[in-house]
């Protein structure tokens, strides 16, 4: 097992018992008077449950809290678990924790639980030249997008349709110039600097699961879409 990347044999810890549970999901609907079919809404799906058991060993229980102690540091803030036995990594928010301990004075348990989903490394997609397409998000919860324009020639109010709602319109591109739109960090950039004012958008780019189906304004741009799956 591996929290931040860090093998946790390091803290002379190892994975015991892993418990993973689903999101609890309700239907967002309405039954209106007299209507023979009730109205669905669209239902956000919130964050599973992960309870995690880790088997602690050392000298005596002081060089243990301290090992567990150094363990606990990456649980300040959303940590990254690559759990032994399951795949891609899960994106957790650690909600409880306690010590148990055992007979022999060198072995400690801590209990861990986690609000978080699974997610895969990033996939890539790349549209050249085109003027309309199509493709299946890989997954099962909706995930933020990363998109990468890059102009084959000069751009005037390049628009991009098919993420949620609203559409997504660069400006102006200069040819050989790219911008870059993070939907996770919610910032636009080209050449590594702030580009906002360059485009012209409601909400950044996210993709839902299944098909998206996008437009594109020209032919004379590259774009880019990256993301990583997540799941429920």
């Amino acid at each position: 097992m591996k929290v931040n990347s860090i093998d946790i044999r390091k803290y002379d810890a190892k994975q015991l018992t892993v418990d993973v549970q689903p999101p609890s999901i309700s239907v967002n609907y309405e039954w209106i008077t007299g209507a023979k079919l009730p109205t669905e809404f669209e239902t956000s799906v919130q964050m599973g449950h992960l309870k995690l058991t880790i088997y602690f060993k050392g000298k005596d229980r002081n060089n243990i809290i301290r090992s567990a102690s150094e363990f606990m540091a990456h649980f300040a803030k959303a940590c990254d678990l690559e759990l032994d036995g399951y795949k891609g990594k899960y994106r957790g928010f650690m909600t409880t924790d306690d010590y148990e301990k055992t007979i022999a004075k060198n072995r400690y348990i801590l209990n861990l639980e986690f609000d978080g989903f699974f997610y895969d490394d990033e996939l890539e997609i790349v549209f050249d030249g085109k003027t309309a397409a199509s493709f299946y998000m890989v997954g099962s919860r909706s995930a933020p997008c990363i998109v990468e324009v890059y102009a084959k020639s000069n751009l005037t109010n390049y628009t991009i349709k098919g993420f949620g709602d609203d559409d997504i319109i660069i400006e102006e591109l200069n040819a050989g110039k790219t911008i870059v739109i993070d939907g996770i960090t919610g910032l636009v950039t080209m050449d590594g600097t702030n580009a906002f004012d360059k485009v012209d958008l409601w909400t950044f780019p996210g993709l839902r699961t299944g098909e998206t189906s996008l437009v594109f304004s020209s032919g004379q741009a590259r774009v880019t879409i990256r993301y990583m799956p997540m799941w429920i």
